[in-house]
């Protein structure tokens, strides 16, 4: 039995649809990208190995990560055919829009992609991509838009957190106008939850208190910098 198969146009819906997971040859060549203000443009890069499938790709830029919010980004090509074992640059494109200039904007640079399958259409000797849904796959990634002029760099940023103990809990503040992603917190030995979005990332001039009763010990927090790369630091209370 032949497998039933989607135009174009349904496809095209889906891939507008939230990406919740990563196909094992389709993907994204980093884990974050950062826009610095002034840039013509920046670049992503996307691969497709481990396989032999041929994808129909859709990128975009959005303001939240888990669906499509219009942000002030173009990607170009938006959509591709993408074939085995190969890479596909995409350039990333800022429209002028005002945003904050005196601490970093965060946004989400958002992959979709449907297997192709190749068939003769029988009233024309060509060829048409198809899309099956059944194996859509994606990801999102953050994207960070940094003003000129920022004092300080990420890196110190995510050193030079402030961290004291208060009636509510363990209160952790940033107070730099860099985003810091965490991807481990622990006090006194005992891990913090990182399961919200409030948690895994202190926004510039923002903090967040996690309810514990642990108050007194050795802070620990693992954090990620912009290439992907982790570092750790501690302070005692």
């Amino acid at each position: 039995m032949s497998r039933s198969l989607f135009p174009l146009s349904a496809m095209l819906a889906l891939l507008t649809a939230p990406v919740i997971s990563q196909a094992a040859g389709f993907g994204i060549n980093t884990t974050r990208l950062i826009y610095p203000e002034g840039a013509s443009s920046i670049t992503a890069t996307l691969r497709n190995r481990g396989d032999a499938t041929v994808y129909l790709v859709q990128s975009s830029v959005s303001l939240i990560s888990a669906a499509t919010q219009t942000a002030p980004f173009d990607v170009i090509p938006p959509l591709f055919r993408m074939e085995a074992e190969s890479k596909h640059q995409v350039r990333i494109i800022f429209r002028e829009m005002s945003l904050p200039t005196d601490r970093e904007s965060v946004f989400y640079f958002r992959t979709a992609a449907i297997p192709a399958s190749q068939g003769k259409e029988t009233d024309q000797n060509e060829q048409r991509i198809k899309g099956d849904a059944r194996f859509g796959v994606g990801k999102s990634i953050k994207l960070f838009y940094r003003p000129k002029n920022l004092a300080g760099d990420s890196l110190s940023a995510q050193r030079n957190l402030q961290i004291k103990a208060d009636a509510k809990g363990l209160k952790i503040s940033n107070p730099t106008p860099y985003y810091v992603s965490f991807i481990d917190i622990k006090v006194a030995g005992k891990r913090l939850p990182l399961e919200v979005a409030e948690e895994k990332m202190l926004p510039p001039f923002g903090s967040h208190t996690w309810s514990t009763n642990i108050l007194k010990g050795k802070v620990e927090w693992v954090t990620i910098d912009d290439h992907g790369g982790h570092h750790a630091f501690s302070q005692t209370l």
